[in-house]
């Protein structure tokens, strides 16, 4: 089994985990997750995350520490449960929302439409997560991405730094919400510059595996003609791009140094890493208008379960060969 295989026999320093950005689509990462939390062997000893991908890695550092395989399974279905019924008090599950939510934001900034920046995440990691002693807790190593306003440059929190200032500017999407300000620095969205930090991770720890689980398609075969559409497409291609960039800059690495008679140390470890990469299906995406913003319970749950079978299918595989892709739909 894969989840076992690579945790070489129960060590935790072998595995890391990066977690793409993605909204509502976070729950299916939250089934991915759940699946392998489900297994007896093999915890990340690195988890890497932008967005909603940086919520579900500081959400499972929390639940491990404190709780344990369950106690971080509970941790991620109390958040996604929470974020559900919130939903169903928001103006954007109902008919035609989309649109006028896209005129307005438009028209006016986030400290117009929303002055007193008020954010229902906030409230709900605020009392899910005791942010101070996460930071004082010697578990998973974390690369948490957020993007510098000024500079455009992604700027990666570590565990020691995590803060729910930090998870509230790695999810900050710049039409909704008002920039977080970090150390005198303003931040948007991680998913904008590193969605997800991959090579710092693998750099800065021992990792021999790397599991990748991606909120966008490998492929989505259907032509986008309708105007919304194509900005949703193109959404998607942009968000990907630099997760794109660092896995075929990995790939790039790995094979030059299996061309060469000098790898030692981590070289040799960065050349043998074992990667695999899940991502959702693209029938989650068709003819759907800013899905992500909208998290209705049904649709976290139908996320959730393709999650699952996802990582089943990625357990199953046993000792595939490196470089395995699994797509997972369900919608």
């Amino acid at each position: 089994m894969f989840w076992r295989s690579h945790a070489i026999s129960d060590r935790t320093d072998s595995l890391a985990i990066a977690l793409q950005g993605g909204g509502a689509y976070g729950a299916f990462t939250w089934g991915v997750l759940d699946r392998l939390l489900a297994e007896e062997t093999g915890l990340p000893r690195a988890m890497s995350g932008a967005s909603a991908g940086a919520v579900n890695a500081v959400i499972t550092a929390w639940g491990l520490h404190f709780g344990g395989r369950e106690g971080a399974r509970e941790a991620l279905r109390r958040f996604w449960t929470e974020i559900g019924q919130k939903s169903l008090l928001s103006p954007l599950g109902l008919p035609g929302a989309d649109l006028h939510f896209d005129i307005w934001t438009r028209l006016f900034s986030p400290s117009q439409l929303n002055p007193l920046n008020i954010h229902p995440l906030r409230d709900i990691l605020g009392a899910m997560v005791d942010f101070e002693a996460l930071r004082a807790a010697p578990g998973i190593a974390l690369f948490l991405s957020a993007t510098d306003v000024a500079t455009g440059e992604p700027r990666i929190f570590r565990e020691h730094e995590v803060s729910l200032d930090v998870l509230m500017a790695s999810t900050c999407l710049p039409r909704m919400t008002q920039a977080v300000e970090i150390e005198g620095r303003s931040y948007w969205d991680g998913g904008l510059s590193a969605n997800p930090p991959i090579l710092p991770m693998v750099l800065e720890t021992e990792c021999r595996s790397l599991l990748v689980v991606k909120l966008t398609p490998d492929e989505e075969p259907n032509l986008p003609v309708q105007a919304s559409d194509i900005m949703s497409r193109l959404r998607r291609i942009l968000v990907n791009g630099s997760l794109q960039r660092d896995l075929a800059a990995l790939r790039e690495m790995a094979a030059l140094l299996r061309r060469s008679a000098l790898p030692s140390g981590d070289l040799r470890r960065i050349r043998d890493l074992a990667l695999r990469e899940v991502a959702i299906g693209h029938e989650f995406f068709d003819g759907v208008q800013d899905g992500a913003l909208s998290p209705r319970p049904d649709l976290l749950e139908r996320l959730f379960e393709a999650g699952v079978q996802a990582a089943d299918a990625l357990i199953a595989q046993g000792e595939a060969s490196a470089g395995l892709q699994v797509t997972a739909g369900g919608a």
